[in-house]
């Protein structure tokens, strides 16, 4: 598959493994990104186990081939390479962004660290003081530890569940239950690797089928999704200040709706100009923070909004919160729907001037979609928005059924409509 726009060059192709290769020539770059998005994520952690896909990623890094840990970081910078690794909900991920030219010489690294990582047991107690120690530092941050909250009860397990982990759960990780982890789930069938810049796709693909043709490996089990947790909790803090996250259900990413859906969100808290930080935060003082916004799994997504504030103005805040919920379907106005449409319109062109970014961002869409969008597709989608698309799907899918979370030194009084 060949699609064009402009100078925008996609291309797919499926191995006889299961490797997904995407790619994305952008002639006008210097720079080729890649992105090695393997289906490792914290999803398949297990109960008791939460943060074993972070720690399996870590322990992939320290060492793999015939490198040490050390060895890895070295040739991965000595070919100018700008290296990132991450764990989500559904992928383990490793990245990188570097000149063109380096490419060929970084691609045998990768296909080490994905493929001949050593798993030395006198690695795991470092690698888990990392992770224990991102942990620590996420435990500091109450905001995050609101959204952490709301995630759990909001999301039928295990998709809710944090990907950095649970410090209970990786105390008590073992050596071989990453080494299984990793047999199992780090695998060539679903994996993505996703190229983007200037790029020589023939080139590519065959150093690829040289590097990763011959990795077989059977189908891993699937994940089976449990229950949601209570609609509303408090998480006891000792703090002046009062933190608040709410959700509710939105269509996913790969449902064409998510426009409406997501423009909604944008024009209730996407930004300076949006109706809860207008009203929330510059009329009435209530909070020093206030957004909201959208996440998505592939077959399920929320809209999430969040609030820092004062412990004496938490419960207004909350209620102010709900009235303006309550009060966006009807008051579309066609101004700040042209404001969203600008802003998501202009982030999708900037986003063409990074390599790393749009091999993200093909990857994503592959994994949601099955298929990569083009510019031209996607701005004409937005094109399409109307204030009437927006407020026909708010009429049908009202924001209801909330769940609540508020951290602090006082549960918040929340309507059983609310929360049950």
């Amino acid at each position: 598959m060949v699609a064009v726009f402009v100078k925008q060059t996609l291309f797919s192709l499926v191995l006889d493994n299961g490797i997904v290769l995407l790619g994305e020539s952008l002639p006008s770059l210097e720079s080729v990104a890649i992105a090695f998005h393997a289906p490792a994520g914290g999803m398949h952690d297990g109960p008791n186990r939460c943060g074993l896909a972070t720690l399996a990623g870590e322990m992939m890094l320290r060492g793999a081939g015939g490198r040490s840990g050390r060895g890895i970081v070295e040739d991965l910078e000595g070919s100018g390479v700008q290296w990132a690794q991450s764990v989500s909900t559904s992928h383990a991920s490793f990245s990188g962004a570097m000149v063109a030219r380096q490419l060929s010489d970084a691609l045998p690294i990768y296909a080490d660290i994905l493929r001949r990582p050593l798993l030395e047991e006198e690695q795991i107690e470092n690698a888990r003081q990392m992770v224990l120690q991102n942990l620590a530092g996420t435990e500091d941050d109450p905001a995050h530890r609101a959204m952490s909250a709301l995630r759990q009860i909001h999301f039928p397990a295990p998709w809710g569940m944090p990907s950095e982990g649970l410090t209970a759960d990786v105390e008590r990780l073992a050596i071989d239950d990453v080494r299984l982890f990793v047999a199992s789930h780090v695998r060539p069938h679903n994996t993505i690797i996703a190229i983007a810049g200037r790029i020589d796709w023939t080139a590519f693909v065959t150093q690829i089928k040289q590097l990763f043709g011959d990795w077989q490996a059977g189908d891993a089990a699937g994940v089976v999704t449990g229950s949601r947790g209570a609609r509303f909790r408090h998480v006891p803090h000792e703090s002046q200040q009062t933190h608040i996250a709410l959700a509710w259900s939105a269509p996913p990413y790969r449902d064409d709706t998510s426009y409406e859906s997501t423009a909604a969100l944008a024009i209730l808290g996407g930004g300076s100009s949006s109706r809860l930080f207008s009203e929330v935060r510059e009329r009435r003082g209530l909070c020093y923070s206030v957004s909201a916004g959208y996440q998505t799994q592939r077959d399920f997504a929320a809209a999430l909004c969040y609030a820092g504030t004062t412990a004496a103005r938490a419960q207004e805040t909350l209620d102010v919160m709900r009235v303006e919920i309550n009060r966006l379907p009807g008051t579309i106005e066609a101004a700040e729907l042209d404001r969203v449409k600008a802003r998501a319109k202009s982030g999708l062109v900037l986003q063409q001037e990074s390599s790393a970014a749009r091999a993200g961002a093909i990857a994503r869409q592959w994994y949601h979609l099955g298929k990569v969008r083009t510019l031209a597709e996607e701005l004409d989608r937005y094109d399409r928005l109307s204030v009437a698309s927006i407020e026909a799907w708010l009429a049908e899918n009202p924001p209801a059924d909330l769940s609540v979370v508020s951290l602090g030194r006082e549960p918040l009084e929340v309507p059983l409509e609310v929360s049950a």
